[in-house]
């Protein structure tokens, strides 16, 4: 899943992105991005001579500023090579103050507004660059104002100087932890991306990355919710696959469930968990976890204590 950080000037956008880096999140800042492909892009520099006349800082400044058309000018040159870095980049969050006007909202699944009191809003950027209240007020009037912004952003942080950011954080990672799907009559794994009114958008775990509809009707089991048996308690699958793990050091499992017969299949079983219910797990349900874990392994996920963990709101109809 792919989130985006965006806030007007002075709201805090860069100490939540501190924060989250301290976390061992790496986000993509945009601004800095964008400065240093013009330092560093021959093709990016091309454009931009061929538009402007120099590469000169002051000689930049003077056309940007001469109207709002050039502006948008040096912004189509700019964003989309922004654009391209980020999906390159292989990070999954990014920082834009533009977000929604650049369009760099469409490169995302989930937006994060960090929101701040206008003169709180004010006052630091006074202080961080010395500046009037007057020009302070006149680069916020060039922003959308924060409450559109705050309207049209999945998640909110806010930024006051008292609210405990971390906290605000916690909650957010966890309603965004991805949940894993299985779809009954459809083949492989799926991830919730979002919330429809009357379907889930999920996206399948594999090379096509697809993504479709899932509906009431179709059967959808969060990962999350299914155990296996055992002659005591039933064990969450989480542990399961952390077993097999432990088994196969990481990696996908040694046994092809396809071709194995049922004295193979239950022998592996038996070294994955050994007190299962020789009742009531058939050989279907043997296929089917080690063809879910080597379906996890491949798409990246392997910390199952987090990623197959329990989660509010996985099915359809537990929406809020």
């Amino acid at each position: 899943m792919k989130i985006g950080i965006t806030g007007g000037i002075g709201s805090g956008k860069s100490y939540v992105c501190k924060r989250l880096e301290a976390r061992g999140i790496q986000v993509y800042d945009c601004d800095s991005a964008a400065k240093r492909l013009i330092r560093t892009s021959p093709e990016l520099q091309q454009q931009l001579k061929a538009l402007v006349g120099s590469l000169e800082k002051a000689e930049m400044a003077r056309f940007l500023l001469e109207s709002e058309q050039n502006a948008k000018a040096i912004d189509a040159i700019v964003h989309p090579a922004v654009f391209r870095d980020f999906e390159q980049s292989g990070l999954q969050w990014m920082e834009s103050a533009i977000l929604y006007e650049s369009g760099a909202i469409r490169l995302v699944d989930k937006a994060i507004v960090v929101t701040a009191p206008d003169e709180v809003r004010i006052r630091r950027v006074m202080d961080r660059d010395h500046i009037s209240r007057e020009k302070v007020l006149e680069w916020m009037s060039r922003q959308l104002p924060q409450d559109e912004v705050r309207r049209r952003a999945h998640f909110e942080i806010v930024n006051d100087g008292t609210a405990d950011i971390d906290q605000q954080i916690n909650k957010i990672l966890n309603a965004m932890k991805e949940t894993i799907l299985a779809i009954a009559g459809k083949p492989g794994l799926y991830k919730l991306v979002s919330r429809g009114k009357n379907s889930l958008i999920v996206e399948a775990l594999d090379a096509t990355h697809r993504r479709q509809p899932a509906f009431a009707t179709d059967r959808i089991t969060s990962l999350g919710d299914v155990a296996m048996f055992t002659e005591t308690d039933d064990v969450p699958l989480m542990d399961v696959l952390d077993n097999i793990k432990t088994l196969e050091a990481g990696k996908k499992a040694s046994i092809d469930e396809k071709k194995a017969s049922p004295k193979e299949l239950q022998d592996y079983f038996t070294k994955v968990l050994p007190e299962w219910d020789r009742d009531r797990v058939q050989n279907s349900h043997i296929k089917k976890l080690i063809t879910w874990y080597n379906i996890l392994v491949e798409a990246g996920i392997t910390d199952f204590k987090s990623d197959v963990a329990p989660t509010e709101g996985d099915n359809i109809d537990d929406r809020k």
